[in-house]
C-alpha cells in the first residue's frame, strides 16, 4: 500500500477524489473511489483510521453526518461536529464526543471549561491534533466590542487559546496561549513539538481570518511556553509554505503537507517551490488527508492517461 494524499469533494462538486502524484507533481483522478454521497454540500475534515475513511461534511438537508467509506460502499454514522481527530470529535463550544466502535455509538466527555467576566469574549476557529496520546486544540480568541452607533461587531483579536484534553482521565487543561492571534491556522507536530502554521492574525466581522498571514510558532511542553519560528528560507508564495524544524511543509485547506524539502545547517538562501506550484490547484471547499492505495492502481490510472 502507498500512502497517498487524497483531496476530497462534497458531491455538489460533481467530482470524485483526486490525488496528488509526487513523481509529476500535478492531481489526478482517483475514480475507482466511491464518489461522496450525494446528499452532501460541503465537508470539513477527512481521517483514515482502521482501514475506513471517515468524512465529517454537512447535508444539503440540514445536519452534520459523519460517512465512513469502504471500496465500492457508504455506511453512514451521523454526529453532529465540526472537526473529527482520530474517533474524537471536537467543535467550538459543544461538548467533546468519543466514538465507540464496538458500540456503534457517541459519547461526550468533559466540558470544555473557559469562562469570562463579562462574557463577551469568544472561542472559534478551533483546530485539534494528537500529541503523546492527548489531543491539543487550539481556538482563535476574539472578544466583541459593540459600536454604539451602528451595533456592528469590533474584533479585538488576542492570542489563541490552547487547551489539551486528556482521553484517559477525561479532562481539560489550559495550557499557555500563543505569541500572537491565530485564525483559520492548523496544528501539527514536528519532532514531537506541537506547532500552529498558517492562518491570519485577524478575522472580520463574520468571522471569517483575513488580514496578514498568522507566524509559525512552536511549544515548548516543558516550559509551558510559545516561541515564533523565523521563516528564512521560505520566499513568497501561494502554498502556504512554511519552516518548521529544518522541514518545509505546506498548509493547503489547513491541512500540513510535508514536502519532503529538508533545509540543511547553515543554508543561506531560499529554497526553491517551483516544482510545487500546482499542489495549491485543488478546489476550497476539498479536504485532504493521506489515504493508502494500492499501487497497481495507481499504475492503471497512469496508463489510462497515458492510453488518453
Amino acid at each position: 500500500m502507498n500512502p497517498v494524499l487524497v483531496a476530497v469533494l462534497p458531491q455538489t462538486q460533481m467530482k470524485g477524489m483526486t490525488y496528488f502524484e509526487v513523481e509529476t507533481k500535478t492531481w489526478k483522478p482517483l475514480p475507482y473511489m466511491t464518489q461522496v454521497v450525494e446528499e452532501t454540500h460541503s465537508c470539513f475534515c477527512a481521517e483514515y483510521v482502521g482501514n475506513y475513511l471517515y468524512v465529517a461534511a454537512r447535508k444539503q438537508s440540514g445536519g452534520f453526518p459523519i460517512y465512513r467509506y469502504d471500496t465500492g460502499q457508504t455506511i453512514r454514522s451521523t454526529a453532529y461536529v465540526l472537526l473529527m481527530i482520530m474517533f474524537y470529535a471536537i467543535s467550538e463550544s459543544n461538548l467533546p464526543q468519543r466514538y465507540s466502535v464496538a458500540n456503534n455509538n457517541w459519547q461526550s466527555g468533559a466540558n470544555l471549561s473557559f469562562n469570562t467576566s463579562d462574557g463577551k469574549d469568544k472561542l472559534s476557529n478551533v483546530a485539534a491534533v494528537v500529541l503523546k496520546s492527548k489531543i491539543y486544540v487550539i481556538h482563535g480568541y476574539e472578544r466583541d466590542e459593540r459600536d454604539c452607533r451602528s451595533n456592528d461587531a469590533k474584533w479585538v483579536d488576542k492570542s489563541a487559546v490552547v487547551h489539551c484534553f486528556d482521553p484517559v482521565k477525561n479532562e481539560w487543561e489550559q495550557k499557555a496561549s500563543t505569541c500572537h492571534p491565530h485564525f483559520g491556522s492548523s496544528l501539527c507536530v514536528v519532532n514531537d513539538r506541537l506547532c500552529v502554521a498558517g492562518g491570519k492574525i485577524s478575522c472580520n466581522s463574520n468571522g471569517n481570518p483575513c488580514g496578514k498571514c498568522a507566524p509559525v510558532e512552536v511549544y515548548d511542553e516543558k516550559n509551558n511556553t510559545w516561541s515564533v519560528v523565523e521563516q528564512k528560507h521560505i520566499p513568497s508564495n501561494n502554498l502556504g509554505a512554511v519552516e518548521i524544524e529544518g522541514r518545509v511543509y505546506f498548509i493547503i485547506n489547513k491541512f500540513p503537507i510535508d514536502s519532503g524539502i529538508r533545509i540543511p545547517p547553515g543554508e543561506l538562501y531560499h529554497v526553491s517551490l517551483d516544482e510545487w506550484k500546482n499542489l495549491g490547484d485543488v478546489s476550497k471547499t476539498a479536504v485532504l488527508c493521506y489515504l493508502p492505495v494500492k499501487r497497481e492502481n495507481l499504475e492503471t490510472e497512469k496508463d489510462e492517461s497515458q492510453t488518453d
